[in-house]
């Protein structure tokens, strides 16, 4: 592992957010997204407040997944199993916001996997600021922060709805393309260099 400076940093929020948009430009072509408007406005206060929780679960999410599961747990039993394992329990750990189903088991273990990999090439920092960065973009344009059920917590400034998919972007296939992608793009330059 390195250590993570403010342009690595800016990489993970710039990739996490950019992620979820081309996520987001997906679903939009696809044309089974609803949009509503809120119940009531959401006032400035409140969406700084809503972004800094945003940025306070990611980094609690990797603290426990990233940094004690597989930072502290591969010294125990070795990176891979470390990061399996950690992607497994990512996963089981969404499932009180809404059903998973195999779509949306597949994805978040994915994203556990690249959360794994961008942790231990980079750090904690990174993997925040990935993390937070596609949160982010995820509850700014309208969609459920991985559930539906997490809407009531963190209502945002426009409701969008992707039509049969109650847990939200990550159950559904154009998440899986981007995720893909990703990882593609990180094997394929490599980088941790």
């Amino acid at each position: 592992m390195v250590t993570a400076t403010t342009s690595t940093m800016g990489l993970g929020l710039a990739c996490g957010f950019a992620s979820f948009l081309a996520t987001a430009g997906i679903l939009h072509l696809t044309g089974r997204v609803e949009r509503q408007s809120p119940p009531k406005p959401l006032w400035f206060s409140r969406w700084v407040g809503i972004a800094v929780l945003l940025l306070v679960m990611a980094f609690a999410e990797e603290a426990l997944f990233r940094w004690f599961l597989i930072g502290v747990g591969s010294r125990w039993i070795g990176f891979v199993p470390a990061l399996l394992g950690s992607s497994v329990l990512f996963t089981l750990a969404h499932r009180p916001n809404g059903r998973l189903k195999y779509l949306t088991v597949m994805n978040l273990t994915l994203v556990g996997l690249i959360l794994g990999t961008v942790f231990w090439w980079w750090g904690i920092w990174v993997a925040t600021a990935a993390h937070f960065g596609w949160n982010l973009a995820e509850w700014g344009l309208g969609y459920t922060v991985s559930g539906e059920k997490v809407r009531q917590v963190l209502p945002s400034p426009t409701i969008r709805i992707i039509q049969g998919e109650p847990f939200g972007p990550e159950g559904h296939w154009a998440t899986s393309v981007v995720l893909y992608l990703v990882v593609l793009v990180m094997l394929r330059f490599n980088l941790h260099l």
